[in-house]
């Protein structure tokens, strides 16, 4: 073989028949040419930093001549014409450098996606060039104040990320109002936490970027309709609260590692350094009681103690995660912590230990920041818990709290003993022998940060040996098992009736009704006969034992179990009422004496004759065949068994459609995120050709003799931007295939403050004040809760009606009633949203939104 026909298969694959043929790409590159292709802005600028790190040699930590002038600075200073591009592509440092790249891929990416190539790039440079010369002029102005160490630097800027939050604080504006909110308070906290407390240069020309972006932002989106800015829902309110809180705590700590840090804020840094240097400069000169504490600090530091400072901080941060989560325990971690601090903070008022200058002393001003960060910032977040208390009502079950008590209690005595033994037996390490009175009082020390224990008499202390090592270690040991010991009670929640062992799931798989599975839901309680054959599933609002849909027993027990639970209710001293119940247990209610009001329908579907054919059928068979042909599939599943990525689709979905209410959520008898990942529930989801979930329902199970006898529609929801027709495709998909499987009945669930369609010839009931005023607050609450066109979309499935009643025993108690159902509906709505309910239905109906 000669060497012209001893070819390579690549070179052959490019040559076929004479003709060249290009050479296919290698696999593995083919997704980083896919994501350059889809980002070129951001994967192009990503390059020019480093190609600027490179030639500037910033990259490998060599500082930029100043004689170049490619930084802007203060007003006052030279500024040439190309500082203005150079100060945003021409990182100062090696970390510099590697942020820039890691944020230009992610964050730039994600404004690039939003905005477009093109705009990217002139927002890019618009919002770099006007913040630096905006932030020129403010450092020249700042620099009038001689007790700002900020403006007294004049160090140059060279701060490629400034570019980037310019860009994705303006492409934010184009987001929903979901995301908007979401990308703002990140951008802002993470921006505002390093200009107030490390306070560097860089970071204001940032804060400026960030505000020039917005402004930027409301130009771009100025066309765009806008409603009012809605609430969040919980889980977002817990979040965004969990983000306030982690800057409090990652603030200083972001400041400590920086040296100090020199923003306003910085002066509350002193409260975590293990040694005050200010106070240790004042002792070598005239002597304070409390000096005796601080040499013991200077004498006794190290790493342990150094991380004993700081435990205010790691336990904000911890606190943060919790109440990301709702953990009632994280919201007195919370606040028990913002306490601690306040309290320090008048104690070294009162002592005269405050770090910041002596407003007597010719600076106020820094007495001003001292004070606002020490006191005011703690006192805020304090004022925000108690503000949203009512978010953190997630607890541990109490068998996780006890472990919690005995882990950290069990640490506590271990470890003040541990200290104890250890240094009374190497009392040589101490310079004065202590007394074992001394050894426990400096025991129960090791446990508290030193700055707040100036002021209080101070032990004897060692200065070698085995004993300093534990003095410096043993609170930090402790202080780490009782972070992983809250951390594993984060994750400890307790689920009332989860599982299907417990007896009221037990008793709902030998038959229940359509919604009787609403009883399982987190803030029922449940009330059982003394065979504990019967159950009723019911929660007590403001004295109102609300129990929610029909009893769980056999039919000839019904009025046995309603008077029994009557009872049991009254002797409580609280006032029964039945809601959601059916026709067919009224009759049981009227022998007791107690009346029935209309409260909704629900919309049922009998399955086994099911065909959707015919001229009726129109209005679903059409959304069903079109979404089809566009290569729509429809996903039966639980949540357990979703994907990761799947599960964050569902979450951002009802977080944008609770965003876009200007009611809060509600709950009782509608369901929510939280309902959705029991294991007896199933989701339907709408997946679009390309693999994009478009909108999901959830499905609540009804059993008999064991077996599923029919489904019953809860969560409900969908993107903004997703097809027509999407929920008339998932509710057609699922009869059906609830129909091969065999199931009885598909319910759509109960439409609230909803009247059934008059069959032909049939009259209207003579209205009463009550229904008169039911069906009006109805049509003033439709226009953000939307309970009429839901249901009259439910209709299109040609359904049965069932009415819904509520029932009670005496009409006086109508107004605590109403007043317990609705706080039933509304349980986490603060004062401020009640109102905004109320301005709703009195609201003329033109001003709904």
């Amino acid at each position: 073989m000669t060497n012209g026909e001893h070819m390579s298969g690549a070179t052959q694959s490019a040559v076929v028949d004479g003709t060249p043929r290009p050479k296919r790409m290698p696999r593995r590159l083919a997704p980083i040419v896919g994501y350059a292709r889809r980002h070129p802005v951001a994967v192009g600028f990503a390059l020019l930093v480093l190609v600027t790190g490179v030639a500037t040699g910033s990259l490998w930590g060599v500082p930029v001549p100043p004689a170049l002038t490619w930084s802007a600075s203060s007003w006052s200073a030279p500024l040439s014409w190309w500082s203005a591009i150079t100060a945003l592509t021409v990182p100062d440092s090696p970390v510099e450098a590697v942020l820039s790249v890691l944020l230009a891929l992610t964050v730039l990416a994600a404004a690039e996606r939003i905005l477009g190539s093109a705009r990217t790039v002139a927002v890019m440079l618009a919002t770099g060039v006007v913040s630096l010369f905006v932030g020129a002029i403010l450092q020249s102005l700042l620099a009038l104040l001689p007790e700002v160490s900020l403006a007294a630097d004049q160090a140059g800027v060279l701060d490629p990320p400034m570019a980037i939050a310019g860009a994705i604080v303006a492409a934010s504006a184009l987001t929903g109002a979901l995301w908007r909110r979401r990308i703002r308070v990140i951008a802002f906290s993470v921006l505002g936490m390093f200009a107030l407390y490390a306070g560097d240069v860089d970071s204001w020309f940032r804060v400026v970027a960030a505000i020039t972006g917005f402004l930027a932002g409301a130009w771009l989106a100025r066309r765009i309709p806008r409603g009012p800015w809605h609430r969040s829902s919980t889980r977002e309110t817990r979040s965004l609260l969990g983000a306030l809180v982690a800057v409090t705590g990652f603030g200083p700590l972001a400041a400590l590692i920086a040296g100090g840090g020199r923003g306003p804020l910085a002066y509350v840094v002193g409260e975590f350094a293990q040694i005050d240097q200010r106070l240790v400069d004042r002792c070598n000169v005239r002597y304070v009681p409390s000096c005796d504490h601080e040499f013991a600090l200077v004498v006794t530091r190290g790493l342990g103690p150094a991380l004993l400072a700081i435990v205010p901080l790691v336990l904000l941060v911890l606190a943060a995660w919790g109440l990301r989560l709702g953990r009632r325990s994280a919201w007195l971690l919370t606040l028990g912590v913002n306490v601690a601090l306040v309290v320090h903070a008048v104690l070294s008022l009162l002592l005269g230990d405050v770090t910041a200058a002596d407003p007597a002393g010719g600076a106020p001003f820094a007495w001003v920041l001292w004070a606002g960060s020490a006191a005011l910032v703690p006192l805020t977040v304090i004022a925000l818990l108690v503000i949203n208390r009512h978010m953190f009502r997630v607890s541990a079950p109490r068998r996780a709290t006890r472990v919690w008590l005995i882990t950290v209690g069990a640490a506590f005595v271990a470890s003040v003993l541990l200290f104890v033994i250890v240094s009374a037996i190497a009392y040589q390490s101490f310079d004065v022998r202590p007394t074992i009175g001394d050894l426990f009082a400096e025991g129960l020390r090791r446990f508290v940060p030193p700055e707040f224990l100036e002021g209080i008499p101070q032990p004897p202390y060692p200065r070698r040996g085995p004993a300093l090592l534990v003095y410096q270690w043993v609170g930090v040991a402790f202080w780490i098992i009782a972070i992983l010991a809250t951390l594993r009670l984060y994750h400890a929640t307790s689920h009332p009736e989860t599982a299907a062992t417990t007896p009221y799931r037990a008793l709902l798989r030998r038959g229940g009704g359509t919604l009787s599975f609403l009883g399982t839901w987190a803030g029922n309680a449940h009330w059982y006969s003394d065979d504990r054959e019967s159950a009723v599933a019911y929660r007590v609002v403001n004295g109102i034992a609300l129990a929610v849909g029909d009893p769980i027993c056999t039919p000839d027990r019904v009025g046995q179990t309603l008077r029994q639970f009557a009872d049991f209710a009254i002797a409580q001293g609280w006032t029964p009422v039945f809601y959601s119940v059916h026709d067919d247990v009224i009759p049981a209610f009227r022998a007791m004496g107690w009346d029935a009001l209309e409260v909704g329908q629900e919309t049922v579907m009998h399955l086994p004759g099911l065909d959707m054919v015919g001229k009726r059928w129109q209005k679903v068979r059409h959304p069903l065949n079109r979404a089809e042909r566009e290569g729509m599939t429809a996903q039966w599943t639980t949540w357990r068994e979703l994907p990761a990525a799947t599960a964050t689709q569902i979450i951002e979905i009802s977080e944008q459609w609770v965003t876009d209410k200007s009611l809060p959520e509600m709950g009782f008898t509608l369901g929510g995120l939280d309902e959705l990942k029991d294991p007896d529930v199933a989701l339907l989801l709408a997946i679009d050709a390309d693999g994009r979930l478009q909108a999901v329902t959830s499905w609540m199970p009804s059993w008999r003799d064991g077996e599923i006898h029919g489904w019953t529609l809860d969560f409900m929801r969908r993107r903004d931007d997703a097809p027509n027709g999407v929920m008339e495709f998932l509710i057609a998909k699922a009869a059906l295939l609830m129909k091969e499987q065999g199931v009885q009945v598909l319910s759509l669930s109960g439409a609230p403050l909803a009247t059934r369609p008059l069959a032909e010839g049939e009259a209207a009931p003579d209205p009463t004040a009550l229904s008169s005023f039911l069906g009006w607050l109805g049509g003033a609450l439709e226009p953000v809760y939307g309970f009429a066109s839901l249901f009259r979309f439910k209709s299109k499935f040609l359904p049965e009606y069932r009415t819904l009643y509520m029932t009670y025993a005496d009409s006086v108690e109508l107004p605590a009633i109403g007043a317990a159902v609705g706080r039933a509906y509304l349980p986490d709505a603060s004062t401020r949203e009640y109102l905004a309910v109320a301005r709703t239905i009195l609201a003329p109906r033109g001003e709904h939104r």
